[in-house]
């Protein structure tokens, strides 16, 4: 049996204040997209979990752990302990998402190791018990479950769904650097230009189903946070902005989303990026549309 997963951008993304919990409030427009992994079942006497990454470059792949710290485990873990299941099952994540990099990868994981094992196991749990798992395990998990088009704030796991517009073509770029989500929040200082009111600006453009207006309009205090640590993030925002690109970081970044009006720009900014030398990865990919949401 195989699992799909899909990966998020998040087109604008506020950070609001510090919680008394440790973790900060944020404000942002969530949207699922096709980039995602495939978590495979077969049936096996006990628990053995595998997993690869052949698409993506060798230092990526050192960074993805198959075994018990990996997101996904730890959801299998988590349903074992709530259902007290005790079925076994030979288990295998094939990546194609670029671990660190804003896209909810892990979280996309975990996501479809829940949802995975409910039918694998016939476990029969609700979509509420399933919900409840994916909160305790991670702030995207929760909108990972189900996709779409959503304003999340608190951790990111409170959620307002917004209809879903037609697919859009993306080019995610993500440069050779890792940026630690943790060390980034560390910088805040309770001060950004991007605000609740912005995130409104993009929430009325996203119901109006005009994304291209929503990323022009958008901002993410990560960029105001990294980019003075990190040149090569402007060097590359700064490639597809200078040819008229609208062009985004999602999450915590290093990752740039750019917008396309077709496919065949894609590939010629592939050629592009790589006559200029740089080693960033571009993965072509679509925003889930209103289709893919009822597959």
């Amino acid at each position: 049996m195989e699992q799909l997963s899909f990966s998020k951008i998040n087109i604008g993304l506020a950070i609001l204040n510090k919680r008394d919990d440790g973790y900060h409030n944020i404000d942002t427009i969530f949207q699922s997209i096709y980039l995602g992994d495939s978590i495979y079942f077969a049936k096996h006497h006990s628990v053995v979990f595998s997993g690869m990454a052949p698409e993506l470059p060798t230092y990526m792949n050192d960074m993805i752990p198959y075994d018990e710290s990996n997101l996904a485990m730890k959801a299998l873990r988590a349903i074992q302990a709530y259902t007290g299941c005790t079925t076994g099952g030979a288990i295998h994540l094939l990546k194609r998402v670029p671990p660190a990099a804003g896209l909810g990868g892990g979280s996309s994981d975990a996501a479809a190791m829940l949802l995975g094992l409910n039918k694998f196991w016939d476990l029969r749990l609700t979509e509420k018990e399933l919900m409840k798992l994916a909160n305790d395990l991670g702030s995207d998990v929760p909108f990972l479950m189900k996709g779409g088009t959503a304003r999340g704030t608190g951790r990111g796991e409170i959620l307002n769904y917004l209809p879903t517009d037609k697919p859009h073509w993306l080019l995610i770029v993500k440069p050779e650097l890792s940026v630690s989500t943790a060390a980034a929040y560390n910088r805040f200082n309770n001060q950004s230009q991007v605000t609740s009111e912005t995130i409104d600006t993009v929430e009325n453009a996203m119901r109006e189903g005009a994304v291209k207006k929503a990323m022009q309009h958008s901002g993410n205090t990560f960029e105001e946070l990294l980019f003075p640590l990190h040149p090569e993030l402007i060097t590359c925002k700064e490639f597809f902005t200078s040819r008229g690109y609208t062009t985004i970081m999602t999450g915590s970044g290093p990752t740039m989303v750019v917008y396309l009006d077709t496919a065949l720009e894609a590939l010629s900014l592939q050629e592009e990026i790589k006559k200029a030398g740089h080693t960033w990865l571009s993965l072509i990919t679509k925003t889930h549309g209103k289709e893919a949401l009822s597959e």
